[in-house]
């Protein structure tokens, strides 16, 4: 998959001819995958090349000036995620205030046309240009026969829309098997290797600690069930997100610690993507390293019941 930055103004002007599905597609949730979907399958019908136009930073860091926002995918897994759907180019617009101000007709014959754009595929709730003034009827208004516009209708389940909201709230609430729903996969983050205190070896678990390599949402605190995969195999394990309150009192920024079970080797320096299969237990602290060592080793054993019909 191709990736191309983009500013505003546009400096180029040959772009190959694409159908491209437009968002900002934080967690490409199975919502965000039907808008994709069907730009490649209008792509293909016309031999042309399937493409995402997506936007960093997050608009809302821009426009109110937010802090900066944690995401459920941030800007390489989310472009990961598109070369999976077998998306063939990804442009990543640099979202700026100068973007931000840019009216809806300057959006279609600064970007889409000069793009080369020749079909655009958004969400019902899709809004564009300054202040979001513009809105899939406007895209259809303004496109004068130089491209095609189709738009998704919401996807829902039994509760909803499925939305990153959503997700986002399952995630902080710890109920990371219906955000997985929401997902249409495990959800994942991917981490380097670092060295830490090494306790959990001197206690026989030993962990790799993680040092993240993208600024990921906070899930909730605690104990998780995880899996990843290590030079073509896949290992369960054990995930701890928070403090480590038994060993320490700081609070200020929480860790990653993760027990792969049967794994014996060095991971240093290693990148390691995790999925996050289910929330077991709230962190917490314990007044003995064996009663620590007792619950670590039931927590394996809930682990490894829980993969029983997941691992491959």
């Amino acid at each position: 998959m191709k990736v191309l930055q983009l500013s505003y103004p546009l400096t180029l002007d040959r772009y190959q001819p694409s159908v491209i599905a437009i968002g900002y597609f934080d967690g490409v949730h199975k919502g965000h995958q039907q808008v994709i979907k069907k730009a490649c399958q209008i792509a293909k019908q016309y031999d042309l090349l399937c493409g995402v136009m997506t936007f960093f930073p997050h608009p809302k860091e821009v426009i109110s000036n937010d802090k900066k926002i944690d995401q459920i995918t941030p800007l390489e897994m989310k472009l990961q995620q598109f070369e999976k759907m077998n998306v063939d180019l990804s442009y990543v617009v640099h979202f700026s205030k100068r973007f931000s101000r840019i009216t809806p007709e300057e959006f279609v014959n600064e970007f889409l046309v000069k793009l080369n754009v020749k079909g655009v595929v958004v969400g019902f709730d899709f809004k564009f240009g300054h202040m979001g003034m513009g809105n899939p009827e406007t895209l259809r208004n303004l496109n004068q026969g130089r491209f095609s516009v189709d738009v998704v209708h919401a996807f829902q389940d039994d509760i909803g829309k499925i939305s990153s909201s959503r997700i986002r709230d399952y995630l902080l609430s710890g109920q990371v098997e219906l955000a997985n729903q929401l997902l249409g996969r495990n959800y994942s983050f991917s981490g380097r290797v670092v060295h830490g205190d090494k306790r959990g070896r001197t206690i026989g678990f030993p962990t790799a600690n993680l040092q993240l390599l993208e600024e990921y949402l906070t899930i909730r605190k605690g104990v998780y069930v995880v899996k990843t995969q290590y030079h073509g195999r896949s290992y369960a394990g054990v995930m701890n997100i928070g403090y480590k309150p038994t060993f320490s009192d700081d609070q200020n920024l929480p860790t990653y610690e993760v027990y792969l079970i049967d794994f014996d080797g060095d991971l240093y320096g290693q990148v390691l993507e995790i999925e996050v299969i289910k929330f077991l237990r709230e962190e917490k602290k314990f007044n003995h390293l064996n009663e620590l060592k007792k619950q670590i080793t039931y927590d394996i054993e809930q682990a490894k019941k829980a993969m029983i019909n997941i691992m491959i």
